[in-house]
């Protein structure tokens, strides 16, 4: 399907008037991490920031040092490993982390580089041994009082998170009321040894990667007024099953290059075989022939004349024989079939506009006939990252997609 076909059939993009330039009011709160108190409010140069399906967004951004600033103290408003930052645009936040680092990178101004507020998990540990059975513990209770894990996937995330929170100085101020019922129903055999020091973040992650796994993210957002009372920020962790996102039908969502209606500037759609797998091994924890492993393999491609081309991925803190067949079953979809990640920079305000969708949607993409892409070339693709630049003028939008 052609830009023009979208067009005659009455998917025609919607765009300001000629030589407009949408203008969006940008606020940046810097907080104490720990009890979101703001501590400042700044203004930032070069901002661009990202979020990524079950993955960790990041900010960069200059903190001018001037006569502007200087009241507002920004060398403490920045301090990296303590402070939140949240990106407000028009009234919403569409973005929130922590400073993790910040230096000069002039006379005037300080760089900063943030991190979604799950990048915290990733400087966080499992010290002492959880595990599903109890037959490994000291103390069978539950957790956060004690090692025992809920066996439903979607309450073992939030053992995790209550864990980590447990623990003095532990608790960043980021609620795990989503992560209660109803649960998945996809029971897990799992079990993190202290000794071993599993990362939380990781821990996550691999359990969401499983087969018949979920997404997972904490959202940020204002709370809505009541009583007299003032919106709140919140951050909260939740996770959706079996996906985040809606389907391309649902969405309605279509981006073209071509003609008037035009709303993809750039694109980069490429073909890259060398990821591809025809064959995942899989290998979990335990030394010798006693390690879990798992081989899975693409039989309809090698069926259809494909050669076998192996990949070997390690989980060393997964210690079930399903759990880890899960793992390599969904990573040979990920891998079977010719890899594309494409890539759209789109204008933010034409139809679809910045904020009406997210990370996990489905959409249609549409490239009208050109002389590197003759036949034009059209696809469903599912939006895995999503990068915005603050910048004067009008906004550009980066989408990181991937097949479905």
């Amino acid at each position: 399907m052609t830009a023009q076909m979208l067009r005659e059939a009455g998917f025609a993009a919607r765009h300001p008037g000629a030589g407009e330039s949408p203008e969006h009011t940008y606020t940046y709160l810097f907080c104490d991490l720990m009890t979101d108190q703001v501590i400042a409010e700044l203004p930032l140069a070069d901002v661009t920031y990202s979020t990524e399906l079950n993955g960790i967004g990041v900010l960069s951004a200059t903190v001018p040092y001037n006569a502007e600033t200087a009241p507002l103290d920004p060398e403490a408003a920045t301090v990296p490993g303590r402070t939140a930052i949240y990106v407000d645009r028009d009234g919403v936040l569409v973005w929130g982390g922590i400073i993790w680092t910040r230096h000069p990178n002039s006379r005037v101004s300080k760089q900063i580089q943030a991190a979604e507020f799950l990048s915290y998990y990733q400087r966080r540990y499992v010290k002492s041994t959880l595990a599903t059975d109890p037959s490994l513990l000291t103390n069978t209770a539950y957790v956060p009082d004690g090692q025992r894990l809920y066996p439903d996937q979607k309450y073992v995330m939030w053992s995790l998170l209550q864990y980590a929170h447990a623990q003095p100085g532990g608790n960043p101020g980021i609620t795990t009321s989503l992560l209660t019922a109803p649960p998945h129903g996809i029971s897990r055999n799992l079990s993190y040894f202290g000794f071993e020091r599993p990362e939380i973040y990781k821990a996550i992650a691999e359990l969401a990667a499983s087969d018949d796994g979920f997404d997972f993210g904490i959202e940020i957002g204002w709370t809505a007024a009541a009583n007299n009372n003032p919106p709140k920020r919140f951050r909260q962790a939740r996770t959706w099953y079996p996906r985040r996102g809606r389907t391309a039908d649902t969405s309605g969502l279509v981006f073209v290059k071509g003609g008037p209606g035009s709303t993809i500037l750039e694109y980069d759609w490429p073909e890259d075989g060398t990821a591809t797998a025809t064959e995942i091994s899989a290998l979990g924890a335990g030394t010798g022939e006693a390690k879990v492993s798992a081989v899975v393999q693409a039989s309809d491609l090698l069926g259809s004349g494909w050669p076998l081309l192996e990949t070997v991925t390690t989980y060393d803190t997964v210690v079930d024989t399903a759990q880890i067949q899960g793992l390599a079953a969904a990573e040979l979809t990920a891998r079977a079939g010719a890899q594309t990640n494409p890539t759209f920079v789109v204008t933010a305000d034409d139809d679809p506009a910045f904020g009406s969708y997210s990370v996990g949607d489905e959409a249609l993409f549409v490239i009208d006939p050109e002389p590197i892409c003759p036949a034009g070339r059209s696809g469903v693709l599912r939006i895995t990252g999503i990068e915005n630049t603050a910048a004067a003028g009008p906004e550009r939008v980066r989408l990181t997609c991937a097949g479905v």
